[in-house]
């Protein structure tokens, strides 16, 4: 299944969770308390329509966003102008010069298909990354692919629209596919309706730990959602701070 946001772009922001300067706030402080000094230059990988990347130059940081949807571009170019916005696969970023801090924020990194597909993102951004810089990214569990997910269906709505979707988490192949209908409100009341697959894929703590090791960094934290303690078996979504080596 493709997992480039297409039909959702337009309504994404709107059914997200947590406020974009909710969790720019949290990459703020988690930089304050774990960097050695805090960075300057920060990449967003799966940067999407660049709401946390708009809220982040708003803290005063430098942005480079990164994202493989054009969709999500479009819409970035618009909400976070000051941002350098480069349209790649986060796997194999190529930039000019370095930065001292990234951020992958929204589980986008569940979209990885595979443990080499993890650690060839990993490797790819160590490039680009000052030694001591940290990287910063969040997870859904097990426990939240089971629970929460599992086969169940879903319905949310806005001014900007609708969505419905339905889970189908595999445990064997520790797969989620997730089957997603978008209705669109036009001008003249009719709404448009576009159908979009995705699907996240659930990676153990000894898993990414190992990736970030093979990878040339040192896990430095794994904490709870939007908390600053360590995450624990009832966690549902797990963020890690790495160190670059």
């Amino acid at each position: 299944m493709g997992n480039e946001y297409t039909a959702i772009a337009a309504l994404y922001d709107g059914f997200r969770g947590e406020s974009p300067n909710m969790w720019a706030a949290y990459m703020d402080e988690l930089f304050s308390r774990y960097a050695e000094k805090k960075p300057k230059t920060v990449i967003d990988l799966a940067c999407g329509t660049g709401t946390v990347t708009a809220a982040m130059i708003h803290l005063g940081y430098e942005m480079i966003g990164i994202d493989k949807s054009e969709e999500m571009l479009a819409l970035a170019q618009k909400k976070a102008p000051g941002a350098l916005l480069l349209h790649q696969d986060m796997r194999c970023i190529d930039l000019y010069g370095t930065a001292d801090g990234a951020v992958c924020c929204l589980d986008s990194v569940n979209y990885l298909p595979s443990g080499d597909d993890v650690c060839r993102m990993m490797s790819s951004l160590h490039k680009f990354l000052l030694p001591g810089s940290l990287f910063i990214f969040d997870v859904n569990t097990e426990k939240r692919f089971t629970e929460k997910y599992g086969k169940n269906d879903f319905i949310l709505e806005d001014k900007n629209g609708l969505i419905a979707w339905s889970c189908d988490y595999k445990p064997r192949l520790k797969r989620c596919d997730f089957y997603l209908s978008c209705f669109i409100p036009e001008p003249d009341g009719r709404y448009i309706r576009r159908d979009e697959e995705q699907s996240e894929y659930c990676y153990s703590d000894k898993q990414l730990r190992e990736f970030a090791k093979k990878s040339g960094y040192e896990v430095l934290a794994a904490l709870d959602r939007m908390a600053l303690h360590e995450a624990d078996k009832n966690s549902e979504k797990v963020h890690y701070i790495l160190k670059r080596l």
